[in-house]
């Protein structure tokens, strides 16, 4: 019989008894998933299973003894934002803790879900190739830097909408759960005047990694500058400082960095700051670990899918704040074989 866990807790697993891990994560997702059918125990626990083994729910399911076609059909009657609020539940949590007290760092990023199907697809847009396709689900998040972690706070579809509008709905999404900003770090793709406009508005610090090459910067450089859009008015213009710095990225290569922020840090610490961003990139990685395989065209089902998968992540986050580091590969183990095994018919109980 399954230990009960009173809605509203979160009951993190002490010690070596790890599987119990399973437990939090069918009590936490159950509360996102309104599944009223017969068989409710099944479904949620295929759903649960496909994530942990990135598997697709056909495969799941035989597991635990419904049909794939049952689970797909709750599946679509999902709202992926209940999952999100379920989300925010845990940062409330982990404020209640503590975890939040003074101010942090947050980064934003987008994340690629690449698409091999129809590109007429809801939800579907073009971006970088990569793995043999320049489509994808693309997704914005804002992840606060936590003591070594870097927890997901929330995250949004991005469409062919400006990036200043995800911006600021992940940006207000993070001040409503009072989590106060120390410092935002962004990538290159949101280096426009739009975006330093707002961030300069609402009083918050940033540093921008400027992609593309600038004409006549050299390292060192270091200087106040006003874009010169030709089709833009003086008021969409936007001033920010300039610096730049050799350094070495991540395969060794040596190379120039170039920033945009309103901070007063000199160079060397400007770049060594945003290569906190970097960790946000391994975090994706993390996330991956728990996202189920679909071939669906249906947008709220991607979704669903991508913010399950940063709700089981966070929460292996939790865990490792709770007590020695779990390697999230080992956790899904003891996870995966409880969930199984509370599938396994008692034989004894036969008869």
């Amino acid at each position: 019989m399954s230990r009960i866990i009173e809605p509203g807790r979160w009951n993190v697993p002490r010690g070596m008894d790890r599987s119990r891990y399973y437990i939090t994560v069918k009590q936490t997702v159950s509360q996102a998933m309104r599944l009223e059918a017969r068989n409710s125990d099944a479904v949620l626990g295929t759903i649960i299973l496909a994530s942990l083994t990135n598997s697709y729910v056909e495969g799941s399911a035989k597991f635990t003894g419904v049909c794939g076609q049952t689970v797909r059909n709750h599946l679509r009657k999902q709202d992926p934002s209940d999952l999100i609020r379920v989300n925010d539940d845990l940062a409330m949590k982990l404020r209640s803790m503590g975890a939040f007290s003074r101010k942090r760092i947050l980064a934003i990023d987008t994340h690629d879900i690449m698409y091999y199907g129809d590109p007429e697809a809801e939800g579907v847009v073009g971006t970088q190739p990569k793995r043999g396709s320049h489509w994808a689900y693309k997704f914005g998040s804002i992840s606060v830097l936590l003591d070594g972690e870097r927890l997901t706070l929330a995250a949004v579809s991005v469409l062919r909408e400006p990036r200043l509008e995800h911006v600021r709905m992940l940006i207000e999404h993070a001040l409503a759960l009072d989590i106060k900003p120390k410092l935002i770090l962004l990538d290159g793709a949101y280096n426009s005047a739009e975006v330093i406009n707002y961030l300069n508005g609402i009083g918050v610090k940033y540093i921008i990694r400027i992609a593309s090459p600038v004409e006549g910067i050299r390292p060192g450089d270091d200087f106040v500058y006003r874009t010169r859009g030709h089709r833009r008015r003086e008021d969409e213009q936007a001033t920010f400082r300039i610096v730049a710095i050799n350094g070495r990225d991540r395969s060794g290569k040596r190379r120039l960095f170039v920033f945009a922020t309103n901070t007063d840090l000199n160079a060397k610490r400007v770049r060594k700051l945003f290569r906190k961003r970097w960790g946000i990139e391994t975090s994706y990685r993390m996330i991956n670990k728990f996202l189920a395989k679909t071939t669906s065209k249906l947008h709220a089902v991607r979704k669903l899918y991508f913010y399950l998968a940063i709700l089981l992540y966070n929460l292996w986050v939790m865990l490792n704040r709770s007590e020695d580091r779990v390697i999230a590969d080992t956790l899904k183990l003891h996870a995966i074989l409880a969930l199984t095994l509370s599938f396994i018919p008692d034989i004894e109980g036969e008869g």
